[in-house]
């Protein structure tokens, strides 16, 4: 499914400068620690926007529920808009970064319940498909013209039915550059 999205959309978009990344995660819960891998684009050439398409994995979140802690994996796929801009400054080193505002939405892809067999009873914490909100600050570091580093915290208000969670990530990502180059005059 994720292949296909992506090319669908190298395919349809204006492809400017189309960058693929890794990150691993972290929460600030317990012990949940994931992944992601994601693809981002301009909406166009000299546009600060862009579109951010990504999979995730969630190791041991956790949930209290009926007295007791609960611990599933949680996949997800997500899709956001966000706002980059480069930090101004005379000094080279600091000329490499940016800052990242994103929002976006997160779509379950796995299914967690939780089966009280005394009452024969289920509760559901995740099903496939259910939305939830996001929001992320990060920031961005240029090691080379085409590498970045990426740190950043990303906050869910209401996960699913796990509730609020956040994690901080780190990765790093690799920009492929389609567009026409132009040298000198």
């Amino acid at each position: 499914m994720f292949f296909t999205v992506l090319s669908l959309l190298v395919v349809s978009l204006p492809v400017q400068a189309f960058e693929i990344g890794v990150t691993g995660l972290k929460g600030t819960e317990n012990d949940t620690q994931g992944y992601s891998f994601f693809i981002a684009d301009k909406f166009s050439r000299r546009s600060n926007l862009y579109w951010n398409l990504g999979v995730h994995r969630y190791d041991d979140v956790l949930v209290e529920w009926n007295k007791s802690e609960l611990i599933f994996p949680l996949d997800s796929v997500e899709l956001s808009l966000s706002y980059r801009h480069q930090l101004g400054s005379r000094n080279p080193a600091k000329r490499g970064f940016s800052m990242e505002y994103q929002l976006g939405v997160a779509a379950a892809l796995t299914e967690n319940k939780f089966t009280w067999t005394t009452l024969d009873k289920e509760k559901y914490f995740s099903e496939k498909g259910d939305g939830s909100v996001f929001l992320a600050i990060s920031t961005h570091y240029k090691i080379s013209s085409n590498i970045s580093a990426i740190m950043g915290i990303k906050h869910f208000p209401d996960m699913f039915e796990f509730g609020s969670m956040s994690s901080v990530f780190l990765g790093v990502k690799v920009n492929l550059d389609f567009g026409p180059k132009y040298y000198g005059n």
